[in-house]
Parts: structure tokens; sequence; C-alpha cells
């Protein structure tokens, strides 16, 4: 019989090798959609930040699992469009407790409030100060647009 998921307040309370076995064994048994639901994650990115915040996310996630996309499908998925994109954690010299994020892309509305929203929750309790740089604009309009 499958270990129930704990919810999220409980699983903090527990030592970093507790989370990792907690979550070793809750990967065997059920999905990452099914551990986001129980700690009413809607992204999949709030619980690899939790993992990364918790400091286990190494311990976690299987090298296989880990997204680091190359140049080369960058450019294939973005078909011609600017393409946003997240810097590789651990490809630069950045202490473990920092992250760096940087959109440089155009997107609709709806796209980018759901790219905003996902920083955000990222972001919920950080108690850092941060910098951030913002620009909205609208985009030059296409000949087909203007018609």
């Amino acid at each position: 019989m499958s270990e129930k998921i704990l919810p999220l307040d409980e699983f903090l309370q527990l030592t970093s090798d507790e989370q990792v076995e907690k979550l070793k064994r809750w990967k065997m048994d059920y999905t990452l959609k099914d551990i986001r639901e129980a700690w009413n994650f809607k992204h999949s990115a709030q619980y690899y930040m939790l993992l990364k915040k918790l400091r286990i996310y190494e311990r976690v996630v299987n090298k296989s699992d880990k997204f680091y996309p190359s140049a080369d499908a960058l450019n294939q998925a973005s078909a011609g469009r600017d393409q946003g994109w997240i810097r590789p954690y651990g490809q630069e010299q950045l202490p473990s407790d920092r992250f760096s994020y940087q959109l440089n892309t155009t997107l609709s509305g709806p796209e980018l409030a759901d790219r905003l929203e996902r920083l955000a929750q990222f972001l919920n309790g950080e108690t850092k100060n941060l910098t951030i740089r913002l620009s909205i604009e609208p985009a030059p309009q296409t000949e087909e647009e203007s018609e």
C-alpha cells in the first residue's frame, strides 16, 4: 500500500534526510502531478523551486529528469520566434542560494501573465531584497495586424 503524501506544512517540519526519503518513496508510487495537487501547487516549477530552497533538489531529482535546454533545442522550439529562457542551474558560479531569471521574448498577454504568475509563486516567501528590471510594451504591429 502506498504511503500517503503528507500535507506541505507537515513535510516542511521534517529533517532534510526525512524529506528526501519521503519524496523518493512518493516518486515510486505517485506522479509529480499527484504531489503538486496534494500541496496545492499550480505549476511543477513550484515543486522544483521548493526542492532548491530546501537544498534537496540534487538528492531528489534524477539526473535524467533534469532539463537543461541546448541552444539547438531552443532554436528548433522557437521556430523563428524570440525565446525566453532560464539559465540552467549550476552552470554559473553563483552561490547555492542565488538565482537568475531572464525573459527576452514577445508573448501575448495571457502567456506573459502565466510566466509572471510562475515567477510570483517562486518568489512568494522570499525574504531577501531582489533587483529587477522590467519593461513591458506593445510589440510593433505587422502589416497583417494593421490592415
